[in-house]
């Protein structure tokens, strides 16, 4: 399932505190742990990123110490653990990187994760637990999740999609450079390298974000381009620093927002600019006068283009804005087959 699908399920378990373990599986970068961690500032709950790749077994269950009264051994919980005093009533504990983590730690993670508690320490009762970890494919370190631990989980396998993605880019206010050379490129979104040399930079939803980061800092896309090549690869960032110069051909947005251009470029990759960047504008200023002179606009390119930026519009909030055209209700009237499946 695509991201806003797994985060769809996980509000409504989630709700229940008791509700069992849920594992998210899935490549690195397609956020999986973004997800969880929405979950929790959406609902306003704690939240604990616990990598049990960095622990031993012992720092899970806690130190041994000597009851000199009972004259047994007691055990000192961990104060990384969740505790009501010092992160709240209400939260979510996620064990991120599970799969990477020794046989031995998993195994000590059985007893938290099925009982809700480990040693002596307790987990407290609004506090919720998710796991996330990469598969034997995704070339990461794992190790084999033991049955009996699997079977004390909820999984979920979350992949990657543009329009999945897009439902959270264009609301979070990604560079609408990064959207509209991801709109050209769609495969460009997700490329997990193929060969078997050592494997850095490549193309996921997080290095795109990565890319959204960079880009502020340096004064032209051109200077950024060894910071981009190592987010996303050499390949992909030549093509997207391709991409971006092309954009200064494009016609300014904010002139056919005001109704002063009424020619559309001709070449795919302009038309996906321009689309992009009347989005974005339209964020900041969405006047009626400006929806209209977009939907002018978008109506002389083709059938897939104004889906598209129908599509994209309706992300970024504009909706409602859309809906009291006149001449986008007409547009609808007889587009509505091109829609199915569609926002």
């Amino acid at each position: 399932m695509f991201a806003t699908e797994a985060k769809e399920h996980l509000k409504i378990l989630l709700a229940d505190p008791e509700v069992p373990t849920v594992m998210l599986w899935g490549p690195p970068g397609v956020g999986k742990s973004s997800i969880v961690r929405q979950i929790a500032a959406e609902s306003s709950w704690g939240f604990l990123d616990l990598r049990l790749l960095l622990l031993n077994p012992i720092d899970l269950r806690g130190i041994p110490y000597p009851n000199r009264e009972t004259r047994q051994a007691d055990w000192l919980a961990p104060s990384f653990l969740p505790h009501v005093e010092r992160d709240g009533t209400a939260g979510i504990i996620l064990y991120d990187e599970i799969t990477s983590a020794p046989r031995a730690v998993q195994a000590a993670a059985y007893q938290l994760i099925l009982d809700r508690r480990v040693g002596e320490y307790l987990l407290p009762e609004g506090w919720r637990q998710v796991a996330a970890g990469n598969r034997a494919q995704d070339k990461g370190v794992t190790n084999q999740m033991p049955a009996a631990l699997a079977n004390r989980m909820i999984h979920f396998e979350v992949t990657s999609s543009l329009e999945d993605w897009k439902r959270w880019a264009i609301p979070n206010r990604i560079d609408h450079r990064v959207i509209s050379f991801l709109n050209f490129r769609p495969g460009l979104l997700y490329r997990f390298p193929n060969q078997a040399a050592e494997i850095k930079a490549f193309p996921s939803p997080r290095s795109w974000e990565f890319v959204h980061k960079i880009l502020p800092s340096y004064g032209r896309v051109e200077r950024a381009f060894p910071a981009i090549s190592g987010a996303v690869g050499e390949g992909p960032a030549t093509e997207f620093t391709a991409f971006c110069r092309m954009l200064e051909r494009i016609p300014d947005a904010e002139e056919i927002l005001d109704g002063r251009i009424t020619t559309v470029p001709n070449s795919p990759d302009m038309i996906y600019a321009c689309i992009g960047a009347l989005v974005n504008s339209l964020s900041n200023n969405k006047t009626t006068a400006r929806m209209s002179n977009f939907f002018a606009f978008i109506s002389m390119l083709m059938v897939e283009y104004q889906v598209l930026a129908i599509n994209d519009a309706v992300k970024a909030g504009l909706r409602t804005e859309l809906v009291i055209l006149p001449e986008f209700r007409d547009w609808l009237t007889g587009n509505t087959d091109v829609l199915v499946g569609e926002d």
